[in-house]
């Protein structure tokens, strides 16, 4: 029997040499100052609020910007960590700022139509009512009367018995987008509506339809029919149910009519009022139309009844109203846990699948984005949902890695749809474009000013060991500001009972050139913080994904394979203070020895 040679393991990291990309996930603790004078992030938000401003006044007129002249919307961003600031901005467009109806100037209690973004208030309501095994029966266990649907055909038949929760809310169950009577999409009453007469379908080559054809008559024609009805007109799938992500409001007005079958809920508001609204105090969101004119507080864009209309069933996909200030309080309870256990939230905020392209993945309702920053080659991944439909849009994104969010609310009457589904994605990429790269700069330098500096290890016996000359133990850690991999905190020095342990650390990490620590594990109660050591090497070559697994993304696979008497090797544990300064480390591989930081100078 071939027998292990555990004598070679300190030569695994030599070989392999891991090197530049970090563990997925953040560079350090996140940033608790974003509204202060002193804060990078309140900087640069009034440089992006000076542009806007100096092109709606006219001082300084941006043709980029112009189409943003015919359109009224709401910025805000909110911080687990700063809540008693209001970073916010708000410009009415000429259709609202003369309306007779709702507002007429913006501001962070004005309701919007959020559209598609209701999809996140569907999913959150769902993991807070729904026992977790619920998310992985089939529909056919959930609504019995469509196990006699046929299946014997998966080309052409939908195969409910294999569509659970999961997959409606991770947008892979392969039902078609839209289903009659929802269809938004469907030409032939496109065509039968067409100005100024009607379009015959045969001179476009499309055979005749008539109301009793396959896909037109179907038993739901209502916004209040059941769920099995419903179900009874969807036609054929467009995917097999797990293949691949494809948007479909289908999806979630199936998932909310999951949510009050199981909870015995009937409509969709006392679900959202149960589960979100009422715990979070959002007294300005509401998934029901208001319905008495002028409609006080409510941002009116574009024809008023379509503004009006009732969403009923399908207000699950997109039919919820909010505020700026209110979405705040959404995206905070999720990224603080507020109503749920926080390795809930964390599998929550995960990847489902992959979309074709390598930026962007999906989850539970949520649309990622890969956002790589320019600075340091990091990737941070973006947690959104969009909405766009009729007279609105808006954005919804969360970056756990900072405990920070912002929205965009937005409506236009005026403008055409093309323009205004631009304008959110714009002010979305000036928002992320401004912020995220100040966020990474205030977190370092509240980490710099924290954590930088020298522990000193006081109380403990001379080494043992006759040939040391000395029994000091320091360590001391500086914050590295140059751009590239090795951007962040570093430890330039950790001697223990006079032995040179950073030098050891660097050969059992691939010779790295520098060893840089990345948060991992934090206890609120108790104000203690672990640190996991990641290295920096020069990158290998590589000939193909393979060989650049190891050369360039290896940290996630060697997950601190060394340890000593159990403990990791690249794990430093710091307790801090109330207001975030560490006043003391402790290497995990030394057992218990703690290094207090120097107040000196």
């Amino acid at each position: 029997m071939m027998r292990r040679s555990w004598a070679l393991l300190p030569l695994f990291s030599l070989v392999y040499s891991p090197v530049s990309a970090r563990y997925l996930g953040p560079l350090d603790p996140p940033p608790v100052d974003l509204t202060s004078k002193a804060s990078l992030v309140r900087s640069q938000w009034e440089s992006l609020t000076s542009t806007l401003k100096d092109h709606f006044n006219g001082r300084q007129s941006d043709d980029s910007l112009s189409f943003l002249d015919k359109i009224t919307f709401s910025l805000g961003l909110f911080s687990v960590h700063d809540q008693d600031g209001c970073l916010q901005y708000h410009h009415t467009g000429p259709d609202v700022r003369n309306s007779t109806l709702g507002v007429n100037s913006v501001d962070g209690n004005s309701i919007y139509r959020l559209a598609s973004m209701s999809k996140i208030f569907t999913v959150y309501a769902g993991l807070l009512l729904l026992d977790p095994s619920d998310w992985h029966k089939p529909l056919t266990e959930i609504f019995p009367e469509i196990s006699s649907l046929p299946t014997d055909d998966p080309v052409h038949h939908v195969q409910w018995d294999t569509i659970t929760p999961f997959s409606l809310a991770s947008q892979i169950s392969g039902v078609p987008r839209d289903a009659r009577p929802f269809d938004v999409g469907e030409i032939s009453t496109s065509l039968a509506q067409a100005e100024p007469e009607p379009i015959d379908p045969t001179t476009l080559g499309l055979p005749p339809l008539t109301t009793n054809s396959t896909g037109i008559n179907v038993p739901c024609q209502t916004l209040t029919c059941s769920a099995v009805e419903y179900i009874q007109g969807i036609q054929g799938p467009i995917l097999p149910v797990f293949q691949s992500p494809g948007y479909a409001d289908t999806n979630f007005i199936l998932l909310g009519r999951v949510i009050s079958k199981l909870t015995g809920l009937p409509t969709n508001e006392e679900w959202f009022q149960k589960a979100v609204l009422g715990p979070l105090d959002m007294k300005n969101t509401s998934s029901v139309s208001p319905t008495k004119k002028p409609y006080a507080g409510y941002v009116v864009t574009g024809d008023p009844e379509a503004f009006a209309f009732q969403g009923e069933i399908t207000s699950s996909s997109g039919g919820v109203f909010s505020t700026t200030n209110d979405v705040a309080k959404l995206g905070v309870s999720i990224l603080n846990s507020t109503l749920m256990p926080a390795d809930l939230t964390r599998r929550w905020m995960k990847p489902t699948t992959f979309t074709a392209g390598l930026e962007f993945a999906h989850g539970m309702g949520w649309e990622i984005y890969r956002y790589t920053d320019k600075k340091t080659g990091h990737v941070t991944d973006l947690y959104t949902k969009l909405g766009d439909s009729g007279s609105y849009a808006s954005y919804l994104v969360l970056v756990p890695d900072y405990d920070f969010g912002f929205s965009v609310l937005l409506g236009s009457g005026i403008a055409a749809a093309a323009e205004r589904s631009a304008a959110a994605q714009l002010l979305a990429d000036m928002v992320s474009e401004t912020i995220l790269p100040a966020l990474r700069d205030q977190a370092a330098a509240e980490t710099m000013r924290n954590y930088e500096g020298t522990y000193i290890a006081k109380g403990h016996a001379p080494s043992t060991n006759a040939s040391t000359s000395t029994s000091t133990s320091t360590l001391t850690l500086e914050y590295n500001q140059t751009a590239g991999a090795g951007f962040g905190l570093t430890i330039t020095s950790l001697v223990n009972d006079g032995h040179d342990l950073l030098a050891y650390l660097k050969r059992l990490q691939g010779n790295a050139d520098q060893l840089v620590l990345a948060p991992s594990t934090y206890d609120p109660v108790n104000k203690r913080r672990g640190f996991v050591i990641t290295p920096v090497v020069e990158e290998g070559g590589y000939t193909g994904l393979f060989s650049k697994q190891m050369a360039t993304n290896a940290d996630w696979l060697l997950n601190s394979v060394y340890t000593y008497g159990g403990q990791a090797m690249g794990t430093i544990y710091f307790d801090v203070a109330d207001d975030g300064t560490a006043v003391a480390a402790s290497p995990a591989p030394l057992r218990g020895k703690r290094f207090v930081k120097s107040t000196s100078a």
